[in-house]
């Protein structure tokens, strides 16, 4: 299938934690890792120009494996691709709360800074990853005060997987039902600019193109980890 819509886009390959349940403190071994330029995230918007103008780009999804918030151009990307995606449609942050002050349960100046920086440029929603609780509970209290929807994901623990195999975690004991990566043919833009197939390959080893070729010449079909993953393809 002719890739419809980018869904996820890697603004950074790093991050700050090294939970055992995620590939994020492994994957420098297998591919490159580092932050998004803009150059390379320029490329990604006409892509997003492209496929919004066809009609396929709904939302878009501003992480991959690493930490969104360590890339100090965040809240220009947010900016950028708020000037393409129609008000309606949402652009998401996933975060583990780096940006949160831990030593203090006072909100500070700076957290207060960073989120009305990433509100103003137009996100429209933040998952807070309930890894670290005290960042978590912050995190939801500053997102609140400033008006900022956003939710808290325990999947990690309640809804567990292995990554396909590729973490030494619980296997999944659950019907995640039909992939909607290659069903519907979705991309995840890595922090370098390559594309691949879905969100589960962290590693990158189903690369099928990169954002300075044309969109319209690439495809995406089943690959090696869709064997072990828990969506059914």
């Amino acid at each position: 299938m002719t890739i419809r819509t980018i869904n996820h886009l890697e603004i950074s390959s790093i991050c700050n934690e090294s939970c055992r349940y995620c590939p994020s403190k492994d994957i420098h071994k297998l591919r490159e890792v580092g932050f998004m330029d803009m150059n390379t995230y320029l490329k990604v918007m006409e892509w997003l120009k492209y496929f919004v103008r066809k009609g396929t780009q709904t939302e878009l999804n501003l992480y991959g494996i690493g930490e969104p918030s360590l890339n100090p151009l965040l809240p220009e990307f947010i900016k950028i691709a708020r000037g393409i995606l129609p008000m309606r449609y949402a652009i998401h942050i996933n975060t583990n709360g780096a940006w949160i002050d831990t030593s203090t349960i006072e909100i500070t100046q700076a957290e207060i800074d960073f989120v009305k920086s990433i509100r103003d440029a137009g996100i429209s929603h933040v998952d807070v990853t309930g890894h670290h609780a005290f960042k978590t509970a912050k995190a939801n209290r500053i997102l609140t005060q400033m008006n900022v929807p956003g939710s808290v994901s325990h999947d990690f623990m309640l809804r567990p997987n292995n990554w396909a195999g590729q973490v030494d975690w619980f296997a999944p004991t659950y019907d995640a039902g039909p992939c909607p990566w290659v069903g519907k043919g979705q991309a995840f833009v890595l922090s370098s600019g390559d594309i691949t197939r879905c969100c589960i390959d962290a590693f990158g080893t189903g690369v099928i193109g990169s954002v300075y070729e044309a969109p319209s010449d690439i495809q995406t079909a089943p690959f090696d980890l869709c064997k072990r993953c828990h969506h059914r393809v």
